[in-house]
């Protein structure tokens, strides 16, 4: 039976305590869902930060230019300021493409995205991607993206991004990690 990491991190936390060194370390990774914003939480080899943020739409554009029958290859442009604790903070840029689905998709027969886009943030960007099946009957319910990585205090990120589009609200989980062999 192979040997989960978790039991090694244990078995290297007894290690350290028995021979005299304090250690610490969370046992997850993983944000709980009562993290303060701007704090760090430390978990093994990682830190991750929650940014919370909250979008101003200043454009959207929608492109029918997709195939006739399906809608397939139609695109939407969306910019937003962002702001945080109600300080502009920066902003987004998303760009989404129909990759599958009906030509007016509904709810029960939802159109497929695929959208990618970034965070310009005062100390650098977080871009970002995801798929996310869309009708015209309103936004989404929350959704998680995945953080595709990032540059200056960015740099090496990964993590999600909780979505609530209705109220245009994103909850960042960053996780920064150093490169290999640093």
């Amino acid at each position: 039976m192979p040997i989960s990491k978790w039991c090694l991190v244990a078995a290297s936390m007894l290690a350290l305590t028995a021979a005299g060194c304090p250690a610490s370390a969370s046992s997850s990774s993983q944000p709980r869902g009562n993290e303060k914003e701007g704090k760090r939480y430390e978990a093994v080899q990682d830190t991750y930060e929650v940014i919370h943020l909250h979008g101003k739409m200043t454009h959207y554009k929608r492109l029918n230019n997709g195939d006739r029958a399906t809608g397939v290859g139609s695109q939407v442009f969306i910019t937003e300021n962002l702001f945080r604790n109600g300080s502009k903070y920066g902003f987004s840029a998303t760009s989404c493409t129909q990759v599958g689905g009906p030509l007016n998709p509904t709810a029960a027969n939802p159109a497929t995205q695929l959208c990618s886009g970034v965070y310009s943030l005062r100390n650098g960007q977080v871009t970002w991607q995801n798929t996310l099946s869309v009708s015209r009957q309103g936004t989404p319910p929350p959704w998680k993206t995945a953080i595709t990585g990032g540059t200056g205090a960015y740099t090496h990120a990964r993590g999600y991004i909780l979505v609530n589009g209705t109220q245009r609200n994103y909850t960042v989980y960053l996780l920064r990690t150093s490169p290999a062999g640093s």
